[in-house]
């Protein structure tokens, strides 16, 4: 156990790291600092967003189990209960893997005794999902369902499941470090300094150091740029769109419950400036570059025209009286995945006073409220001393990196089912 005054700089001031800076100060840590390139919520974190999906059952029954704790804490910590909606979602697929997942979830939400109700036709569907515009009553003959929803398959589940204000939550979280002391420092992190096999803290792009008894590393996508992981993580990047909707329209569409096709795309819905965010579902980009030997995330308020195209063909199916309109937002989000999707939460094997908080794998921010939990206890405690089943999944799995396929789908299915590289993008839209 370390001392409460020992010094611990977080780089990364995003989902991992602020969840990481409040449970230290909650546990009486009294000298924490968190360093990022921008005041929070930063433009650069993949949590700062109007809506993520929050979902009590995923791809495994370990994850399924951290999304309940989180579940806990989303519904009552002061921090994070103002950003959470539990509105419900209507899940979908189309594809037979897709499918097969779905029923995989049927499954286990049976065995867990979890309240759902199975949806199988266009009807069923529509009656979960309203209509931008259209006053419904509790009817569905009003609406024309015109080859929406064709051939999906999936449930609806209302309980347990909705979405966050992410970037609200990561301003509530900013706020209560800040009120329990903690140093939040402007700056780019350049370089990780080391005396002999000790980190001893970092160099910033304008030379600035500083020094930490302790150093965390929850850069997200960002975190390659800082130390060789051995091929375990790999920058991965999504498309997100929005698109504005009239004052009527956004009314008509408050409280929805969010629509998930695992192989099409989801969408949330209208925030408090009346637009509606939607993502498609695919494999994801990567930005091989090649000196390097990794993916480096690269920014841009643009996404590939082919995306577009899959989310106008989704929109179609969900909303299609706005899927041809003009995007408001258009842009691509970084996550970094490791091969086997699990976190990367663990003491550095060779490098002493280094802990790694990264590896979000593209569904870091529901867990927020408990991620800090663990990798707070790994700063204080030590990996050995999470139980067996974490400290499994998350340690340092070099060997993964070695042998891992950076075309691996990983599980996720839609659009051309292939990972595909930035660089062979040659058409993109903004948006208008």
């Amino acid at each position: 156990m370390i001392n409460s005054d020992t010094s611990v700089l977080i780089i990364g001031a995003g989902t991992f790291g602020l969840s990481t800076a409040l449970e230290l100060l909650r546990k009486g840590h009294q000298n924490v600092t968190l360093l990022d390139p921008y005041k929070v919520p930063s433009p650069l974190s993949a949590g700062n967003d109007v809506n993520k999906i929050f979902q009590s059952t995923v791809e495994n029954a370990f994850y399924s189990d951290l999304a309940r704790e989180a579940l806990e804490m989303w519904r009552s910590d002061p921090v994070y209960k103002p950003a959470f909606h539990e509105v419900g979602i209507v899940y979908g697929a189309c594809g037979d893997n897709a499918i097969t997942e779905i029923n995989r979830r049927v499954s286990f939400l049976k065995e867990k005794n979890v309240k759902f109700l199975e949806l199988s036709s266009p009807e069923e569907f529509a009656n979960f999902v309203k209509t931008p515009s259209v006053k419904l009553d509790n009817s569905i003959s009003n609406l024309s369902l015109n080859d929406r929803f064709e051939n999906w398959r999936g449930y609806f589940q209302q309980e347990m499941c909705g979405w966050t204000f992410a970037a609200l939550a990561l301003d509530n979280a900013a706020r209560e470090c800040e009120k329990l002391g903690a140093e939040f420092r402007i700056g780019l992190a350049e370089e990780l300094l080391f005396e002999g096999d000790k980190c001893t803290g970092v160099r910033t792009s304008i030379g600035e150091i500083i020094d930490a008894d302790i150093t965390v590393i929850c850069a997200g996508a960002q975190s390659c740029k800082l130390l060789d992981f051995g091929g375990q993580l790999l920058a991965k990047c999504w498309t997100v769109g929005h698109i504005r909707l009239t004052d009527e329209e956004a009314s008509t569409l408050r409280g929805s419950p969010v629509v998930l096709n695992l192989d099409q795309g989801f969408i949330f819905e209208p925030d408090m400036n009346n637009d509606l965010k939607f993502c498609n579902e695919f494999p994801g980009y990567i930005n091989m570059v090649e000196e390097k030997g990794t993916s480096i995330p690269v920014f841009r308020n643009q996404i590939p025209v082919e995306a577009e195209k899959q989310m106008r063909n989704f929109l179609k199916q969900v909303y299609p009286i706005i899927a041809e309109r003009p995007f408001s937002v258009a842009k691509i989000c970084w996550c970094t995945d490791t091969p086997d999707r699990h976190f990367l939460f663990t003491e550095h094997p060779k490098y002493n006073n280094l802990v790694l908080g990264t590896g979000d794998s593209g569904q870091g921010f529901k867990f927020m409220p408990v991620v800090g939990k663990y990798i707070s206890q790994i700063v204080m405690e030590g990996s050995s001393t999470l139980d067996n089943s974490k400290a499994k999944a998350w340690k340092w799995r070099q060997e993964q990196g070695q042998q891992r396929d950076n075309l691996a789908t990983q599980g996720r299915y839609g659009g051309l089912n292939l990972i595909r590289d930035l660089k062979d993008v040659d058409s993109w839209t903004s948006a208008k």
